[in-house]
């Protein structure tokens, strides 16, 4: 089999074999749009494929993925997400998969895998905007991949992960092979892909569930100033300790300049993010204690469900800027002092090297997880009871930066959890984010032995790169 020689431009033909691919369906270094089909969030992944495999059908991609699978050349299945992927020779680019209907009487969408949450959002919002789904919070993450590293949305709270099998109903998917199947035919796919890591094949096309939801939401980022530590922490214990509605979720950040900009701030400040979706006057009342913190500034707005998720929409404008290390995790319970700890984490890595701290995140998800409705052995990602809140920290350095602040940035984030938890402590990662010092075992626990005999069966070569790749 040939191979690329190093402009790019060998026919596809000769390096797969194909002679049914379209010209728009492949794109070398030098053709335009070639850098946004291959951009990752984290830029040390970043591999600069020598050729990119747009297919804009199902029979293309399945050929395209039958045909590399036997070769031996070095590929990957694009994603939109933080665990972004790339490859030596080939990437595949999904974004093609743009489809979008809905069936009012089913209450049901299918969607193309290759989109982003952001895509989704608007279309919903244009054909059913009475109804919400459970999505990204972060809309500009691809829809296969959170399904495949679990999802967490603005409203797992309420409804669960984006994978559980209350909110992924099925979806279509090009096996090793070539072959296409709904994986509800194979009912140890369909558990493997929600939440299992992926490694399964590619994923074209979900059926998602979706339901009326209110459309006036109250919510949108309360600003404070930095120094005013010390009253959010204290407020934030008062406001878990009271029975909330599960229509009433918070993040909390420590974000740098760098990510604030896109969000209008000029300056370091803490910032909360609210949601009531029971209304302003409800939210205003639960939210007062943060409102009424001396130098807090007011961004909440009435709003819809893809509205609160558009207030993140320009997060993805520092996409590939960073080398990125992450460490996200489930939490059993915040109190004061572990806010003040993760926050005081955050401002050592500052002390330690401005040019880290521009590029670290904390973010603190408060009532945003909860057991799948059907058990944790109803999916591949299980989810301890009374886990009821997440904890992101990520570090990184410029993506210029040399390999002393690389490897520096690595070590931060492995050492991130027992500095915000104390020594010793037994992070319950979750694999929206895994890295190198995250153990898959205790990521999937009980069912790991199970998701790596299922990589053996449809990844018997071990060649499709998933976010574990210890499978």
């Amino acid at each position: 089999m040939a191979e690329l020689d190093s402009s790019g431009t060998t026919l596809l033909s000769e390096l797969l074999g194909l002679t049914s691919l379209q010209p728009e369906e492949t794109l070398t270094p030098e053709t335009p749009g070639y850098e946004k089909c291959i951009q990752t969030w984290a830029s040390q992944k970043q591999l600069r494929p020598r050729l990119v495999i747009r297919p804009t059908s199902v029979e293309s991609l399945s050929k395209v993925i039958a045909r590399l699978y036997e070769s031996d050349l070095d590929f990957a299945i694009y994603g939109h997400g933080f665990m972004s992927t790339s490859a030596r020779d080939v990437v595949i680019n999904m974004s093609a998969f743009d489809g979008f209907h809905f069936d009012e009487h089913a209450e049901i969408v299918t969607v193309g895998a290759g989109q982003t949450w952001r895509d989704v959002y608007r279309k919903l919002e244009e054909v059913a905007p009475q109804y919400g789904i459970v999505g990204a919070r972060t809309p500009a993450v691809g829809v296969a991949g959170t399904i495949i590293s679990g999802g967490l949305s603005w409203i797992s709270g309420e409804y669960g992960c984006i994978s559980d099998p209350d909110n992924m109903l099925d979806a279509k998917v090009v096996k090793y092979d070539g072959s296409v199947v709904w994986a509800s035919r194979e009912p140890d796919l369909l558990w493997a892909l929600r939440g299992g890591g992926g490694g399964f094949g590619a994923i074209v096309q979900v059926i998602l569930r979706v339901f009326p939801y209110p459309q006036n939401i109250w919510g949108g980022p309360i600003l404070i100033p930095r120094e005013k530590l010390e009253q959010v922490a204290e407020g934030i214990e008062r406001f878990l300790a009271k029975p909330l509605d599960p229509k009433v979720t918070m993040l909390f950040y420590v974000l740098k300049k760098k990510v604030l900009e896109s969000m209008g701030v000029d300056s370091d400040m803490l910032l909360i993010h609210a949601l009531d979706a029971l209304g302003e006057q409800h939210g205003r009342d639960a939210f007062r204690w943060a409102l009424d913190i001396p130098g807090a500034v007011d961004r909440t707005e009435i709003t819809s469900l893809a509205g609160v998720a558009g207030l993140q929409d320009k997060v993805d404008t520092v996409k590939g800027t960073m080398k990125q290390f992450w460490a996200p995790m489930t939490v059993r319970e915040y109190s004061r002092e572990s806010i003040i700890k993760a926050v005081k984490w955050s401002e050592e890595i500052e002390r330690l090297d401005p040019s880290l701290a521009e590029c670290t995140y904390l973010i603190i998800g408060l009532l945003c997880a909860r057991e799948p409705a059907g058990g944790m052995a109803s999916c591949a990602l299980p989810r301890p009871k009374a886990m009821k809140h997440t904890l992101v920290l990520g570090t990184g350095c410029p993506s210029g930066a040399g390999e002393v602040k690389e490897h520096l940035a690595h070590s931060l984030a492995a050492q991130a959890a027992s500095k915000v938890f104390g020594e010793g402590t037994d992070a319950q990662y979750i694999p929206s984010g895994l890295e190198d010092f995250q153990d898959p075992r205790k990521v999937w626990g009980p069912h790991f032995a199970r998701l790596q005999e299922l990589r053996r069966r449809y990844d018997p070569r071990g060649r499709f790169k998933a976010i574990s790749t210890e499978m």
